[in-house]
C-alpha cells in the first residue's frame, strides 16, 4: 500500500527577499523555485527512512507572506509638517547632525533660523525617503498581484506592514510572524510536512506545536557558495535546533536549475525591498 505525505510550503516574503540579495541572485519563476525547494527538501526527507525507498510525496500549496501596507503620512498637511518639527525638536540625535550639516552650508543669524533650515533640510530629506518606500510598496503589491493571478499554487497572503520612523528612516516590519505562525498551527491538518522558508525564531512556538501533534517540520537554509549565510538573514539558533531537518540551497543549485539568474530579467523583484529594509 502506498503511503501518501503532504507537504506545504510557508514562505516569510521578507526572509525570502534577504536570501535573494544575500546569494546575489535574481528569481522569474517562483513557481519552478518552489517545486526546486520541494524536491530538494523530499530528497533530504527520505534519507531520513531505512528503506530505499521513501514514502510518496506530495506538495500540495505553498503560503507566501507579505507586507501590503504601511504607515501613511500626508506630508503636504502643516498638521503633519509641525508634528514632526516637535519630534525633530525632541530628538536630540537627529537634531544634532542636521544642525551641524545646515550649519555647515549656510550662514544663520542666530540658533532659530538654524534649527529651522536644519528641520527643512531634514524633512526634504526624509520626505524622499517616504516617497521611495512609497513606490516600493507599490511595486511589491502589483508584483504579488500578478503572481496569485498566474499561480494556482501559490497563495499570497497579505498581513505584514512597515511600520516607519520617518526622522530615523528606519522600517520595522510588523505582522507578518504571526500570521505565519497561526497558519502554521492552524492548517496542520492539511500537511504531513511544513516546509519553512523563514530565518525567524518568532514561529518557533507554532514548530513545537505541530510537531507535538506528529508533522515533521523542515527549515530551507540559503547559502552561497556552498557558505551559510553568517549575517542578516541568517537561520535563528532555536530555529535550526527545532527543526527536523535543514535543506540547504545554494546559488550554485537555483543557478544551475535555470531557476535564477545573476542579471535581473526586468519587472518588479524582491531585490528592490532590499531598498525598503
Amino acid at each position: 500500500m502506498t503511503v501518501l505525505y503532504r507537504f506545504m510550503t510557508f514562505v516569510n516574503g521578507s526572509h525570502l527577499f534577504g536570501a535573494f540579495k544575500h546569494l546575489d541572485v535574481y528569481v522569474n519563476d517562483y513557481e519552478a523555485l518552489y517545486r526546486h525547494l520541494f524536491e530538494q527538501t523530499v530528497a533530504r526527507w527520505h534519507g531520513t527512512f531505512s528503506t530505499q525507498q521513501g514514502p510518496v510525496a506530495q506538495h500540495v500549496r505553498a503560503y507566501w507572506y507579505v507586507v501590503d501596507s504601511m504607515d501613511e503620512w500626508d506630508l503636504s498637511n502643516p498638521r503633519t509638517r509641525q508634528y514632526l518639527f516637535e519630534r525633530f525638536q525632541e530628538d536630540r540625535e537627529v537634531k544634532t547632525r542636521w544642525v551641524a550639516e545646515a550649519a555647515r552650508l549656510h550662514h544663520a543669524p542666530d540658533q532659530f533660523k538654524l534649527e529651522q533650515i536644519a528641520f527643512n533640510m531634514c524633512f526634504d530629506d526624509f520626505k524622499g525617503w517616504y516617497d521611495k518606500r512609497v513606490q516600493i510598496l507599490g511595486g511589491m503589491n502589483r508584483f504579488h498581484h500578478a503572481l496569485e493571478i498566474s499561480s494556482d499554487f501559490i497563495e499570497i497572503c497579505r498581513c505584514g506592514r512597515w511600520k516607519l520612523d520617518l526622522l530615523r528612516k528606519t522600517v520595522t516590519e510588523k505582522g507578518l510572524d504571526v500570521c505565519f505562525a497561526v497558519d502554521l498551527v492552524g492548517l496542520r491538518d492539511s500537511y504531513d510536512v511544513a516546509l519553512l522558508v523563514t530565518g525567524e525564531a518568532d514561529g518557533v512556538f507554532g514548530m513545537d506545536y505541530v510537531k507535538n501533534q506528529g508533522k515533521q517540520v523542515a527549515v530551507i537554509e540559503f547559502q552561497r557558495n556552498g557558505m551559510a549565510e553568517t549575517r542578516g538573514r541568517s537561520l535563528a539558533p532555536q530555529l535550526k535546533l527545532d527543526a527536523d531537518f535543514i535543506v540547504p540551497v545554494t546559488d550554485a543549485d537555483l543557478l544551475r536549475a535555470g531557476i535564477a539568474t545573476r542579471e535581473e530579467a526586468g519587472g518588479f523583484t524582491y531585490r528592490e525591498e532590499a531598498e525598503a529594509a
